[in-house]
């Protein structure tokens, strides 16, 4: 007789797997979609989450049934219970009902949905979980995305691309997210009030390619100047991912005014208006810094904060990195420029808060000492960097911020992250007396790789303390592959004591292979930036 097929098992007893949570009540049978509760929260409904599972499970789709979870406080959480062909999952938000669908696909089903492909052998009738899931995390920030992504990445993507981003976005816990699409419209819009002609203004704005240099305040112009069509596309499409976010309870992050300008500025515009040069960033002339102590800066803040609105809709999380990468103050002090920047956004947006990335010397101290840090967050790039570990609470004086991770730089391929390092640090960070950890951040440069460095990180919000990795990394073997191969789990074991956990000592990137490097007999790595 042969052995029963892999769909069969899994049709007829429903298992729970390594990670799954157990416990919680046993949720109510819910005759339809729909609030689970009058009083759940802010305005949400259950069609967007039902639209995704539409898209990522089309042929098992109607066997879920949702409902949203009253909300407490900042708290999300999820629950996941139900009977073979009928799956309940509540959730706090939409994003957080597709959170829990794709924890009981991995750790029930063994399927898996990711960046770069999905693992979906599933059974007919799906199977139920053996005890009800459920998971809840009082982190109020799942940030993702870094500014690059959209150049090394994304620099043409479409709304199919994008709208499936953010299903795997929703499937993996994040709740705010980082979108670039479109900026160059608001700044056109604000250029040609403050003296530039339309040509001038679609010249001084760059190609999607290296949009995020621009908005970073590195360099401008380069791949323009931007066709009318051009930029009409790009605002459709910023206008859309907007409102998906939205609609599943995800906050857009937008970014913010804290001074570029092209040349010309003083000139056109005279009053107290004064620029600060900012010199040469890797060949490309930096955009002029506009004092953010002037009146002038005042004015075009608030042109681009009301443009910015009225094309993508209100928000309250925006990025600005003050004096990125070389950046200069010249003889403006840094408490006063950030001063400057503060009052704008609060002007404009009078709840909003400040987000900066936490990159080399930035935030700088005289920065943060100067604004509302309580509505300042910091998404720190590097606090798997380095082997010496950091004292964020110190270093940052109590600002709120994000445990986060750039696990690939330039959009290079290869995979590894220090894992060890964040099942080490997150909980230990987050659970110490006096922590300012308020959530999380995944920033690769490039997205699209890595599925299980990603799967891992994305986790860590909704996990009580540090994991078993070699445990962890069996168990995604077996759902990345559908099955219990133990060749598979073997393998990803070694990958978790080896390339996932790698010890340079300055980068947090995985190595590259020297065969990728450019010929060099004195080659001792695969790039300039590589470990």
């Amino acid at each position: 007789m042969s052995e029963p097929s892999r769909r069969t098992v899994l049709g007829t007893a429903g298992a729970l797997g390594l990670g799954a949570a157990v416990g919680g009540v046993p949720l109510p049978a819910h005759a339809a979609d729909g609030p689970a509760d009058s009083a759940a929260g802010p305005a949400f409904d259950t069609d967007s989450a039902r639209s995704a599972l539409n898209r990522l499970l089309p042929h098992h789709a109607e066997q879920f049934r949702l409902g949203l979870l009253p909300a407490r406080g900042r708290e999300d959480r999820f629950e996941v219970t139900g009977t073979t062909g009928r799956i309940e999952v509540s959730g706090t938000t939409p994003a957080v009902l597709l959170t829990g669908v794709h924890w009981y696909l991995k750790y029930v089903c063994g399927a898996h949905i990711t960046w770069n492909g999905s693992q979906l052998d599933l059974p007919r009738r799906l199977p139920a979980p053996a005890r009800t899931l459920t998971r809840s995390t009082s982190l109020p920030h799942r940030f993702a995305l870094n500014d690059t992504n959209d150049g090394y990445t994304a620099p043409y993507a479409d709304w199919a691309y994008w709208e499936r981003m953010i299903d795997v976005l929703a499937l993996h816990g994040c709740n705010e997210v980082l979108v670039i699409a479109g900026a160059e419209a608001v700044y056109r819009k604000v250029l040609t009030e403050f003296g530039y002609s339309d040509a001038e203004a679609r010249a001084w704005l760059p190609a999607p390619s290296h949009q995020p240099w621009w908005l970073l305040q590195n360099l401008s112009g380069y791949g323009g100047p931007l066709s009318d069509r051009f930029i009409a596309d790009r605002t459709a499409l910023g206008r859309r991912i907007v409102r998906r976010l939205r609609d599943l309870g995800i906050a857009p992050v937008l970014p913010g005014y804290y001074g570029h300008v092209p040349d010309g500025f003083v000139e056109r515009n005279g009053g107290d208006a004064r620029v600060i040069p900012q010199g040469v960033w890797h060949g490309f002339k930096r955009p002029d810094w506009l004092d953010p102590r002037t009146s002038a800066f005042a004015k075009v803040a608030a042109s681009f904060y009301r443009h910015q609105e009225a094309l993508f809709g209100p928000a309250d999380l925006f990025k600005m990195d003050l004096l990125h990468e070389g950046g200069t103050a010249g003889d403006v002090p840094v408490p006063a420029a950030a001063r400057g920047v503060e009052a704008a956004l609060r002007t404009a947006r009078p709840n909003a808060t400040w987000v900066i990335l936490g990159w080399e010397a930035n935030p700088l101290p005289a920065l943060l000492d100067a604004v509302d840090k309580k509505r300042m967050l910091i998404v720190d790039g590097v606090s798997d960097r380095y082997a010496k570990e950091p004292d964020r609470e110190k270093d940052w004086g109590g600002t709120p911020y994000a445990f986060g991770t750039i696990p690939n730089f330039g959009g290079r391929t290869t995979i590894g992250a220090r894992t060890h390092l964040w099942n080490e640090r997150f909980f230990a960070w987050r659970d110490k007396a006096g922590s300012a950890l308020t959530g999380t951040a995944f920033m690769p440069e490039a997205t699209d790789r890595d599925p299980a460095a990603f799967e891992l990180f994305s986790e860590l919000a909704w996990t009580k303390g540090p994991v078993d990795r070699a445990a962890w990394f069996s168990s995604y073997a077996g759902f990345r592959y559908g099955g219990r191969d133990a060749d598979a789990r073997s393998a990803w074991r070694t990958l978790n004591a080896t390339a996932y956990q790698h010890t340079a000592v300055e980068r947090s990137d995985p190595h590259d292979s020297l065969f990728a490097a450019r010929p060099d007999l004195a080659a001792a790595r695969a790039a300039e930036y590589a470990p």
